[in-house]
């Protein structure tokens, strides 16, 4: 059964939910826009009962942790040390990484920056932060595919948008495009009653693009990015905000990599759950003895 729990990471107060024995292999899932710590939960169910200690953060922002009041507080270093200062304070490293969407960004970066911290890494229809950078500024289809993002960046617009009539806009995407039920998004339903539970996430893009624009001004050598953590790249080829061709450049940034296709959309763990279940215990078994 999950346990919640409120974790400080200095700044902000993450809500964690956690399952599985105390002395397991730890596995860390990190969500995505706009979902919360539970878009994971048949697979940390189903290790849990094979003895994982399974934990999942609501990010900042999301759901019952603590929302931040200003862009320059989503910035991808302050998302990458609250995960960081989570791993470290739960004291369950090296964790098996797991992240979907904004989720995989964020581990994308913790494996770059903190590979002590991972035993293996696990993406979910992310691209790898390079390669997504450059899909944007030379693949037309890309930014067009991306289009949402540039709309989130009007400042009242999108919030107006996406919390009219409880959220009905966003629901309809989790309904139709991850294929939740009625329960689960009624989950999603009684967090967005919470302040700042639309509007913050949305921090996330603005916070992105502006860094972006920081980026292509930037003078000297560019940061290394490459992965040295094992890392398995699950994708859902019909995903319509991410190509697929951005999928094999992401593994190809790796020096240990394998890539999955799974006849999915962006959610292949909320498609396909049983599926992605069996490519997660293969891969932590396979990766059990690193440290």
């Amino acid at each position: 059964m999950f346990q919640p729990r409120f974790v400080d990471v200095d700044d902000v107060l993450l809500h964690v939910e956690a399952d599985g024995p105390e002395a397991g292999p730890a596995a860390l899932f990190l969500h995505g826009w706009p979902d919360l710590w539970f878009t994971f939960e048949p697979q940390m169910t189903a290790l849990a009962d094979r003895g994982y200690r399974v934990l999942a953060p609501d990010q900042r922002g999301y759901g019952l942790s603590s929302k931040p009041a200003m862009v320059a507080d989503y910035r991808m270093p302050e998302l990458v040390k609250d995960i960081v200062l989570l791993i470290e304070r739960e004291e369950v490293a090296p964790v098996h990484l797991v992240g979907h969407d904004w989720g995989g960004a964020v581990a994308w970066m913790v494996a770059i920056e903190r590979p002590d911290l991972v035993r293996s890494l696990t993406i979910v229809n992310c691209p790898h932060p390079e390669v997504f950078a450059e899909a944007l500024s030379r693949r037309p289809s890309q930014l067009m595919r991306s289009w949402y993002m540039v709309a989130f960046q009007i400042p009242g617009l999108a919030e107006t948008i996406l919390g009219a009539r409880g959220g009905a806009v966003v629901a309809a995407m989790l309904k139709h495009g991850a294929g939740l039920t009625d329960s689960d998004v009624g989950r999603h339903r009684a967090v967005w009653r919470h302040p700042g539970a639309i509007q913050r996430p949305l921090f996330w893009y603005r916070a992105m693009f502006r860094s972006m624009l920081s980026s292509r001004r930037a003078t000297g050598p560019r940061p290394d990015l490459s992965v040295r953590v094992p890392t398995q790249v699950i994708w859902g080829r019909r995903d319509g905000a991410l190509g697929k061709h951005l999928a094999e450049p992401s593994a190809a940034r790796c020096e240990e990599s394998e890539l999955h296709w799974l006849e999915t959309r962006h959610w292949p763990h909320r498609e396909e759950p049983r599926q992605v279940t069996e490519l997660l215990e293969a891969w932590f078994a396979r990766h059990a003895d690193r440290a």
